[in-house]
């Protein structure tokens, strides 16, 4: 395969060509059932769809809204519009349910999209009751795509690594939401950077959970492997949350060579899974098991290697990555190197530098390891725009072929983020609005700049928060802290119990306190505002990481569902239970 390659169909038609069905796509709706699409029989669908959109009179520059249940279908449907030379425009699904809600989150992409193209299939359609609220789209039945559409019929569109292929809406986005531009160039960039960074060629089995109208869901399953000629062997998101050992037993089962989940993701399976279930594993086969999505713990990765360390799993497999819709991949540990763990003064990680240190007032941080030959990514103070020292932390910016050309139809929002000169340093540069310093050649993410806590002039990291406040009880899990503005508390954490080791509603008092006592005393916080929710009832993104905005904004209005609460807002009171 060469990287000469000028667009996503192109590399497909190769594919097809040069592999036929022999690889593929596997999709298990259940751990019994799964369904297979060859490269060739997926490049053969692909073109009765694109057909079919052909001779309806779409062309080349339209956009196209795809709501599908999560399976193959979403590899059919993205390649069919591809091939007609339109732009993808993935919309969620899966979760919603049979609510008003679904409708009105894909008609606000759709319209922010200028959508002129909408493929769903039958069920979703009647969830959302037919039309999309207040867009006129020219709406299609996935079904009736691939049975009247003629593949031999099909007039290939003529695109460039310059033409729009996806419009890509962050799950976070509401209201007016912003779409990030990808085209073919800055995919297929991205598709041989993975080549560089994980050794990914024809030879991968990449298995894989992340939601296909994700970016990260839809490159690493669908995309990537049809352009190298891989292996891929997928599941619903769903699928994994109901039984998250299922992720590992494919692994085995198909003996795969790249994963990829985030943080909670590793927790998760670490806490569940058997020790029968464990013996059955065998995941001596794992390359590159990708960490990324949110911020890779420690403690975590500690955790998950010694659990599973009978599988024949290889600890230099752990890969931490960093990346972002908006830039796709900017660094991650390459194959061969090792997994970098570090302790730091954490006194003066507040005072936003990386300083060495053991013993007790350190903190151990993962390197995210460097980035690809074809990215530049330098760390810049965010208030006077200059490049800083090694080893202060700053925003990080960056250089690369798969930075997206900007958001769609907002120049305001494109020109604030997107082509940045920087003194000393070619080519234009993205800000991403994620914090970092570089130390001895390593990337250490430390936090979202519009996250920061900040208190009494010393820089706080919610996710160190967070991790501190899972240790002091079995029944802790995932959560989410912010500061705080107008409340009786200058910082405000909410967590997920566990329902079955779960202190009694009468104890949740003290569990707070000892919060309360321990975030205090560790990170000298003036007042902290503590709440309990049921697991699963903090705002999440596709990929399972949790939104601290949403949180918050969720608390103040008093529509969270909380167990407990103390320090917020009095209007929390009439929603506890």
């Amino acid at each position: 395969m060469t990287t000469d390659i000028p667009n996503l169909v192109a590399a497909l038609r190769q594919t097809a060509e040069r592999i036929g069905d022999d690889h593929g796509l596997r999709f298990y709706d259940t751990p019994e059932l799964s369904t297979y699409r060859g490269y060739a029989e997926l490049d053969r669908r692909a073109r009765a769809i694109a057909e079919r959109l052909q001779r309806a009179g779409h062309r080349p520059g339209e956009t196209a809204v795809v709501a599908l249940q999560p399976g193959l279908n979403w590899a059919d449907a993205a390649y069919g519009v591809l091939y007609a030379g339109l732009a993808l425009v993935p919309a969620p699904v899966a979760g919603y349910g049979a609510t008003g809600t679904m409708g009105e989150r894909i008609a606000g992409i759709a319209r922010s999209a200028e959508a002129t193209v909408m493929i769903t299939e039958a069920s979703v359609a009647e969830a959302i009751g037919g039309d999309l609220p207040g867009v006129e789209v020219a709406a299609y039945l996935f079904e009736d795509l691939v049975s009247e559409g003629n593949a031999d019929g099909w007039i290939e569109p003529e695109l460039t690594a310059d033409s729009l292929a996806f419009l890509l809406f962050t799950s976070g986005s509401t209201g007016d939401p912003k779409g990030v531009i990808g085209t073919h160039g800055t995919f297929l960039a991205t598709i041989w950077a993975c080549g560089e960074l994980f050794g990914m060629d024809e030879d991968s089995v990449l298995v894989g959970w992340s939601p296909l109208h994700h970016i990260m869901g839809l490159m690493l399953q669908v995309l990537n492997p049809a352009t190298l000629g891989a292996q891929a062997v997928i599941t619903a998101t769903a699928q994994f949350q109901r039984r998250p050992v299922f992720w590992l037993q494919l692994i085995s089962k198909h003996r795969g060579t790249v994963s990829v989940a985030g943080n909670f993701a590793f927790a998760l399976v670490t806490q569940l899974a058997t020790a029968d279930q464990i013996e059955e594993l065998d995941l001596s086969s794992l390359e590159v098991l990708f960490s990324g999505s949110e911020p890779v713990r420690s403690e975590t990765v500690n955790a998950f290697l010694s659990r599973f360390a009978t599988t024949g799993l290889n600890p230099a497999s752990i890969a931490p990555v960093m990346g972002m819709t908006e830039a796709m991949l900017i660094s991650a540990k390459f194959p061969g190197d090792e997994l970098v763990l570090r302790r730091f003064d954490s006194a003066r990680l507040e005072d936003g530098e990386l300083v060495p240190a053991d013993g007790e007032g350190s903190v151990e941080m993962v390197s995210c390891g460097r980035p690809s030959s074809r990215t530049s990514v330098v760390i810049v103070d965010p208030d006077t725009f200059e490049p800083v020292p090694d080893g202060t932390i700053g925003e990080i910016w960056v250089a690369s072929d798969m930075v997206s050309p900007g958001y769609f139809r907002r120049p305001d929002a494109t020109a604030e983020t997107f082509g940045h000169e920087l003194a000393g340093h070619d080519g234009a540069h993205m800000r991403t609005g994620d914090l970092a310093a570089i130390l001895d050649g390593e990337l250490y993410v430390t936090g979202r700049l519009k996250e920061m806590i900040i208190i009494r002039g010393r820089n706080i990291y919610p996710q160190d928060l967070e991790a501190r406040a899972q240790r002091l009880h079995a029944a802790v899990g995932i959560g989410s802290s912010f500061e705080l503005e107008g409340h009786p508390s200058a910082v405000g954490i909410v967590l997920e119990l566990d329902p079955e080791t779960a202190p009694p509603a009468t104890d949740l008092a003290d569990l707070a306190n000892a919060v309360r006592d321990e975030l205090g005393t560790a990170y000298s916080l003036p007042s902290v505002a503590v709440a309990f929710v049921d697991a699963g009832r903090l705002p999440r993104t596709a990929t399972g990481k949790v939104r601290r905005r949403p949180t918050r904004v969720l608390i103040e209005e008093g529509s969270l569902d909380v167990l407990h609460s103390s320090g917020f807002r009095p209007v929390l009171a009439t929603h506890t239970h």
